[in-house]
């Protein structure tokens, strides 16, 4: 089972178990996908950050070019939202698509019900160590 086959199919399964449209499965894997993406790109971010000799001091001076002295936060609202906006976009457009989504769910599908109970740990646990990757590099910078 690949990881596209276990999120959208175990959010199909999920959903069209409790009666309802297992479709919106599809829009709930394109958020997962686009915040495990986001996620990714910050810890990219960070470990540059971390083990680049004057990345911070170029990427601040960059940052503050543009924004001028406007505080952090504000900058992450403007730059995390359109960001996730265009990663959601292309992932619809490929591999989030009808088409994609429709072809993932018929594979996952055609496992055994005990493989398919098995296929939200195999998207969490990535998940959540991206997740402990990120807040770790994050608080090794401080």
């Amino acid at each position: 089972m690949t990881f596209l086959e276990a999120l959208y199919g175990s959010q199909y399964y999920e959903i069209h178990q409790r009666g309802k449209d297992g479709n919106k499965g599809r829009m709930n894997g394109n958020l997962f996908l686009s915040a495990f993406l986001v996620l990714l790109i910050i810890a990219v971010f960070f470990f540059c950050i971390n083990f680049v000799p004057g990345f911070n001091d170029s990427f601040t001076k960059s940052i503050r070019r543009i924004f001028g002295f406007a505080s952090g936060r504000s900058i992450g609202k403007l730059l995390a939202i359109p960001v996730f906006a265009i990663i959601y976009f292309i992932i619809t457009k490929t591999v989030g698509s009808e088409a994609s989504f429709n072809q993932k769910v018929d594979g996952f599908m055609q496992y055994p019900d005990e493989i398919k109970k098995k296929a939200n740990a195999k998207l969490l646990i990535p998940f959540f160590v991206l997740l402990v990757i990120v807040f770790g590099l994050a608080i090794s910078r401080s």
